[in-house]
């Protein structure tokens, strides 16, 4: 009898340790992947807040002072807490909690950070205060700063800050919505496509995919959070090149713009040098700088001609890094057919860093 209990007792114990191991499975896996679903979000609502600073943001860094950080021209900064519910249309209960929590983190920064524009606290669900009786006063795309909200809401908030030894200032506090949820692509980054595709027109008369923007920014902008050094910041230069190598990188030669048909071959030949070379900030910015205090009185088409033929050999430099040994008359057609090609850019770069204020 003693055996038969034992062994019962034995497969008792296994059959537990079996279900304990696969409810571990279960909840590690939830875990992670509520975890990357919050990193998600984090990113995503990064550009969203992005944009809408454009012009003002010198730099954007996630886990930098907080969550989300973007620094504006006059030296004060924007900072984020960004908190996601992974069934953001059913879960609420956590929901008060992810307020405590960013709000005692927002005053935390806020004193350690100096000069600090706007507190944010950005999240994906509808109903960032658990109310019942109340009419919803979130809809869609929302943002709500302390001032707008009613009496019931603030007092939650003042019951928050009450025991914060050094609450946030809640004339600078905001709660923004963005609708982020399901594991449909579409529906998911749909509030997120739309701020960037309400952002396109804005840079002139161009055509990019929305998706392929996308796609940039958030490994960009995910990146910048994985730095140890939090001074390292992704400034708006790196934002908004990627961009204009987009909008400029399928400009097709027009074989009538060369003067033969070698410099057209040799365009098709060395296409990635050339593009290389043609997508380099600092290189661009200084030829077209160059360009722009070169014969002012000529006019448009000589003097873009002069100074492809007189001053092309100035940039000879650009080369240096190239691992291919490139003859120097070589490299004489070649950087004509690079200046070319970025003048030949140029309105299209200066609209974009105009629009931008970059």
């Amino acid at each position: 009898n003693f055996i038969t209990w034992q062994r019962s007792s034995c497969q008792i114990i296994t059959n537990f340790a079996k279900e304990f191991v696969k409810w571990g499975i279960i909840m590690a896996n939830r875990t992670a992947t509520s975890v990357l679903f919050g990193f998600d979000f984090q990113a995503n609502a990064a550009i969203v807040l992005m944009l809408e600073n454009i012009k003002d943001m010198t730099s954007i860094r996630l886990e930098g002072a907080e969550d989300i950080e973007i620094n504006l021209n006059d030296g004060s900064c924007l900072l984020a807490q960004a908190k996601a519910v992974v069934n953001s249309s059913t879960d609420f209960s956590n929901v008060l909690s992810n307020l405590k929590k960013s709000i005692t983190s927002l005053s935390e920064a806020e004193h350690k950070s100096g000069k600090v524009k706007e507190l944010i606290y950005i999240t994906n669900t509808p109903n960032p205060f658990k109310e019942k009786q109340l009419n919803p006063i979130f809809y869609g795309v929302a943002q709500r700063d302390y001032s707008s909200l009613p009496e019931p809401l603030k007092d939650k908030i003042n019951k928050i800050i009450y025991e914060i030894e050094d609450p946030l200032d809640t004339s600078k506090f905001k709660i923004q919505i963005l609708p982020f949820e399901t594991d449909n692509d579409n529906e998911r980054y749909k509030c997120v496509m739309n701020a960037i595709g309400d952002f396109i027109p804005k840079l002139g008369n161009i055509s990019i995919a929305k998706d392929n923007l996308h796609g940039i920014w958030i490994k960009d902008i995910f990146r910048s959070g994985t730095k140890r050094t939090s001074d390292i910041k992704l400034t708006k230069k790196d934002i908004i090149w990627p961009l204009i190598v987009l909008v400029t990188q399928n400009e097709n030669y027009d074989e009538d713009d060369f003067d033969d048909s070698e410099i057209y071959e040799l365009s098709r030949s060395y296409e990635t040098i050339i593009n290389t070379c043609s997508e380099k900030y600092e290189f661009v910015t200084k030829v077209l700088c160059a360009y722009n205090s070169f014969y002012k009185e000529a006019k448009q088409g000589e003097r873009k001609r002069k100074f492809i033929e007189t001053e092309s050999c100035k940039f000879a430099y650009i080369f240096e890094g190239e691992s291919v040994f490139l003859p120097s008359t070589l490299q004489e057609k070649l950087l004509q057919i690079i200046v070319r090609n970025i003048l030949n850019k140029r309105i299209q770069i200066d609209n974009i860093k105009n629009a931008v204020n970059l």
